[in-house]
């Protein structure tokens, strides 16, 4: 009997421990379970509320242009600085209602490549000089440090572009039949606002050739006896006598009858 007694006040003991353990798990499940819920919802707060704050962001309007950088009439895109062009950059800011934000009282930085250049009270529109030679890339920058909600920033870049001197050939994969054919010179992003103060330099297969008459477009006459085949190495050099500037370009043509 006794021994029976031993086994049953044993196994009464496991049962307890069983349930003190399950009523443990229960009791520390609760808190944990209520964490988690808490922390998600925290977590999705803290998202919705960032989604807002970016929502409620105004939209920066940067736009530039260069002064004193050509480019042929009819070319459809933007005339882009050189290295002696003075660039005009200014700012917007449009609300998320889509209008237009007063920046009259508004503190505004400009950087360019982090080196400030000037700013000030409504100072939306900034004149510089681009830094370094060129070609090159510029990274303007304007700061907004007093903006209700906290400081704004927006940078844009801006490439700087070498004088260009392009030989027009209109010839289909550089192939003509007959002369005498014409070329055309294009000087682009040169500080001249005309031709008249530029020289163009031509030679055709390494050889100077001069042409009075209209220095921006050269003739081109080849023999009877040339032969199928026979290529034409057209060269052009661009100089701008007021600043020293040049641009270099060229043509590879073949002579196919």
């Amino acid at each position: 009997m006794r021994i029976r007694t031993k086994k049953t006040t044993s196994n009464s003991r496991r049962r307890l421990s069983s349930v003190c353990y399950n009523e443990y798990m229960r009791r520390e499940r609760i808190p944990f379970i209520a964490i988690f819920i808490g922390t998600f919802a925290a977590v999705v707060f803290a998202a919705g509320a960032t989604v807002q704050a970016q929502a409620s962001q105004p939209q920066f309007l940067m736009t530039w242009q260069a002064a004193g950088s050509s480019v042929p009439a009819g070319y459809a895109g933007k005339a882009l600085p050189n290295q002696a062009s003075q660039i005009v950059a200014s700012l917007e800011l449009i609300s998320p209602q889509g209008q237009t934000i007063n920046l009259g009282g508004q503190t505004i930085y400009w950087y360019v490549n982090d080196n400030f250049i000037g700013g000030g009270i409504g100072a939306q529109r900034i004149t510089f000089l681009p830094y370094g030679t060129a070609p090159n890339t510029l990274a303007l920058k304007a700061e907004l440090p007093n903006y209700p909600g906290g400081l704004i920033v927006h940078q844009i870049t801006i490439p700087v572009a070498a004088p260009e001197a392009v030989v027009e050939a209109p010839f289909p994969g550089g192939q003509f039949s007959a002369g005498p054919i014409v070329v055309q010179a294009l000087p682009y992003f040169f500080s001249a606002t005309s031709s008249a103060p530029l020289s163009f330099t031509w030679s055709v297969n390494g050889q100077t050739v001069s042409n009075a008459e209209n220095p921006q477009s050269l003739r081109i006459s080849l023999p009877q006896s040339t032969p199928a085949g026979f290529a034409v190495q057209v060269g052009l050099v661009i100089r701008d006598s007021d600043d020293a500037m040049t641009g270099t370009g060229g043509a590879n043509l073949t002579y196919q009858p």
